[in-house]
């Protein structure tokens, strides 16, 4: 490890035995909050430095900003050899970037879409570390990376949650083969924790929150009462969860019967689910909030919204609150937090689910505090991650004292010196309640305290929150024995040569499909398309609609106007995706199939039904094998001209010739001037052009000179 920088680093035995057994074998690094494992991924990466790049990925931006500033402080290498990857940077300038430089700091979104579009050096990479590699399921990105990119790879977390199943899928997704666990129990590490002292604090609700949640939890049992009549549940005392369970079910049995019951019954549990947030909301956060969302269903004009809104106890009640927010009350809660901050001076962070509840935090706590808000990029109220960035960087500089934080902040901040952290509301999943808690006795002793609304819903997220953790304590023990056998097959180094080179144009929008033409090694274009979803070849554009999106474009006239474009090219396609068409929304079935035949006779583009979207990238792929191999077509694609200039739309025209896209095009007209000068031209005059062979020349002088 000659790159490290032994004097800036404090040695610690566990340190020092996990860096080196992670050197082996790809691990998993689990490791409570404020224990180095960025100290362990900056040994680990010194070393395998000597042999390719590093990829250090992490969920959010201001995380990123601070491996590579830890990084800098821990390796010794030129600053301009490490580079923090976001989509602010150009993709041409992002490809350069990945040539040259030798560590790279990124969030996993931006690697993927680089990745996909093949511009990744994969074979240069020595090792990829995956922070908060508990996100590596489902559909999350580092699953993808983790399948392209075939380096030594570490992951890193804290808290991999208390389910074996999901931590095992996460040790697959990733290739790991080794994992190295210490609980703050664990000799080696237990000198350096720090105390921690935790509180849970109950809050009584007044009588007139008690009066209007009664309320609303008599308008709820309606709905219910109405389920349980019609046998879709054995008892109105049913939780969200389950709820959206039922939703989900139900759907599933719309898919095979349009039986008018099972619509009525999906409202009712619609309606049901929006007095069960308006009452979460009443019970954990406050008026402010509650009544924001009870005025928000007026504009609901789904039939549950307006259920629930012509109920006369949810009436009530919203009456009662209105009367509770003109009167100034907001939640119990907000006096306990500015009880809690009295007389401290200190650095602390008050961590809430909703921005709402952070914007009346900061503005109860602006008469004996410098609060600060901290929230994600999402919405019209959100935070560039730049933003996000200053606002740590102030927070740890002592110009704000109280960080106010949505669950932006739950992961990997690393704030000095935060003595007291306050949990507005407990959380559900013990991954964030232990990342939350994570956030203080890092460096010294710290204080947690946790605010639960009595007899409500937050009592219950305690608890699920407790029984997680005591399932994964005895999970990590388990991982401590945990043996991985796991030998990575020959073919997973080898390209994929069995398929054709063929090329697909994606629309950006259209990334999971994309990321499925990548993994069969097809080269993917991703572009924002005016035209279609997804370009086959020079004649061919498919737009690709799921059933529900079907349905829509019909409401909101968009897909007549999509079919008038999509006909630019000469074999249009729409593809649409699922089958159970005429469950979608509520719209007559004669409009749908009037609109289904309008498509086929009217706009003359054939349809193609896909059952998924891996279906849907198995046919695409085959079209466009068929049509770029087979007939040795070109991928062109060709723009709306709508709003375009006089020079583009004479583009547009010429590329619309066989074999030639709009650099061809401009070409020809550099060289012949105008339109008609190129449609006189000769075979022999067309081939002096580059990029136009005798094939090419003969096909346009024969769509020029056929007869119609």
């Amino acid at each position: 490890m000659k790159l490290l920088k032994k004097d800036k680093i404090e040695s610690r035995a566990y340190q020092e035995v996990i860096a080196a057994s992670s050197m082996k074998r790809n691990t998993m690094i689990v490791l409570p909050t404020g224990l180095g494992k960025t100290v362990i991924a900056a040994m680990i990466a010194a070393k395998k430095l000597e042999s390719g790049k590093v990829l250090f990925l992490a969920p959010t931006k201001p995380l990123v900003e601070q491996h590579k500033k830890s990084f800098q402080e821990f390796i010794e290498i030129d600053k301009d050899q490490m580079e923090v990857m976001t989509g602010e940077i150009r993709p041409d300038d992002r490809y350069e970037i990945w040539k040259e430089k030798k560590v790279f700091f990124a969030t996993p979104q931006v690697v993927e879409n680089d990745l996909i579009a093949g511009e990744v050096p994969v074979r240069d990479f020595s090792l990829t570390i995956f922070d908060e590699c508990h996100r590596a399921t489902g559909e999350y990105s580092y699953v993808f990376i983790s399948e392209k990119i075939l380096s030594h790879k570490i992951g890193l977390t804290a808290s991999p949650g208390g389910d074996k199943e999901k931590i095992m899928e996460v040790a697959d997704n990733l290739e790991m083969e080794n994992f190295e666990v210490r609980t703050e129990d664990d000799p080696d590490v237990e000198p350096y924790i720090q105390d921690k002292e935790v509180n849970w604090i109950k809050v009584p609700l007044n009588n007139r929150f008690e009066t209007a949640r009664k309320k609303l939890e008599d308008a709820k049992r309606k709905p219910l009462s109405e389920l349980k009549d019609m046998e879709y549940i054995s008892s109105v005392n049913i939780n969200k969860t389950d709820l959206l369970k039922l939703q989900s079910e139900i759907r599933s049995k719309l898919s095979t019967s349009d039986d008018p019951k099972h619509y009525s019954a999906i409202s009712h549990a619609a309606s049901a689910l929006k007095i069960s947030q308006a009452i979460e909301l009443l019970e954990t956060q406050g008026v402010s909030q509650c009544y924001s969302y009870m005025r928000g269903l007026e504009n609901d004009d789904s039939k549950a919204g307006k259920k629930a809104l012509n109920d006369e106890d949810f009436r009530k009640a919203k009456s009662l609150v209105e009367y509770l927010k003109k009167k100034g009350e907001e939640h119990p809660k907000l006096e306990k937090v500015v009880e809690l901050l009295d007389g401290f001076d200190g650095r602390a962070i008050v961590f809430t689910e909703y921005r709402a509840s952070a914007d009346k935090i900061v503005e109860e706590l602006e008469a004996s505090h410098d609060p600060v808000k901290f929230v994600g990029q999402q919405g019209d109220d959100g935070m560039t991650q730049t933003q996000q960035i200053e606002t740590l960087e102030q927070f740890g500089d002592g110009e704000y004292d109280v960080l106010v934080s949505t669950s932006i902040g739950e992961e990997g901040l690393d704030v000095p010196s935060v003595d007291k952290v306050i949990f507005y509301e407990p959380v559900s999943s013990s991954v964030r309640d232990i990342q939350r808690m994570g956030r203080t006795g890092r460096h010294e002793s710290g204080e947690v305290s946790v605010l639960i609304a009595e007899d409500t819903r937050d009592e219950g997220y305690y608890w699920s929150a407790h029984h997680e953790k005591k399932r994964m304590n005895s999970v990590l023990e388990e991982l401590k024995e945990e043996e991985m056998n796991r030998q990575r097959s020959l073919d997973s180094f080898q390209e994929k040569d069995d398929r054709p080179d063929i090329e697909i144009v994606a629309d950006d929008r259209e990334n999971s499909i994309a990321k499925k033409f990548s993994r069969e090694d097809i080269k993917v274009v991703k572009k924002r398309i005016d035209v279609a979803d997804f370009i086959l070849s020079e004649d061919t554009a498919v737009e690709r609609k799921s059933a529900g999106d079907f349905v829509d474009s019909i409401i909101d006239n968009r897909l007549f106007d999509q079919l008038q474009d999509l006909n630019d090219y000469v074999k249009p396609i729409l593809l649409i995706e699922g089958r159970n068409i005429y469950s979608q929304r509520n719209i007559d079935e004669k409009a749908v199939r009037g609109a289904l035949s309008s498509v086929a006779l009217d706009y003359g583009i054939p349809i193609i039904w896909s059952k998924d979207e891996e279906d849907t990238s198995r046919i695409l792929m085959q079209i466009a094998e068929k049509e770029q191999i087979e007939k040795e077509k070109d991928v062109q694609v060709r723009a709306n001209p709508t709003g375009r200039t006089l020079k583009q739309q004479k583009e547009f025209i010429v590329a619309g010739l066989p074999g030639v896209n709009t650099k061809i095009a401009r070409r020809l007209l550099d060289k012949f001037g105008n339109i008609d000068s190129i449609f006189s031209a000769t075979e022999e005059e067309l081939q002096e052009v580059e990029g136009l062979g005798e094939k090419k020349a003969s096909s346009i002088r024969s769509i020029l000179d056929e007869e119609y």
